[in-house]
């Protein structure tokens, strides 16, 4: 699976995408959503899911989210998130799912599926 991973922290950025390529996935990290729409707008195509922090300098996870579901449809989208609980249930939308951070392999799995 080609995954945007989209987090402003770097350290747990480059963590989190060598677990996943690890894990046979090819992943694209992008530091801030400035760059993710660069990728996207180059790569949009082939990606099939986006995680994304929800606090982001200067363009939002949740404006992010609403970026892609826009221009990029088939990209499923999940959201991360440091700050538990979060104001609103749904940060980054109807039906996009959370993940509270520190999060376990195991409860990122599901969202790794085809």
């Amino acid at each position: 699976m080609k995954i945007l991973l989209v987090d402003d922290e770097t350290l747990l950025g480059e963590t989190l995408g060598e677990l996943l390529s690890l894990l046979g996935h090819e992943v694209i990290y992008a530091a801030h959503a400035r760059k993710a729409q660069e990728i996207l707008r180059e790569r949009g195509a082939e990606i099939e899911l986006a995680i994304i922090d929800v606090i982001l300098p200067e363009i939002s996870g949740p404006e992010l989210v609403a970026w892609i579901k826009e221009h990029y449809p088939h990209i499923k989208v999940l959201c991360i998130t440091g700050y538990t609980p979060t104001p609103e249930p749904e940060p980054c939308g109807s039906g996009v799912p959370v993940l509270f951070k520190p999060f376990s392999l195991e409860e990122l799995k599901p969202y790794l599926m085809h």
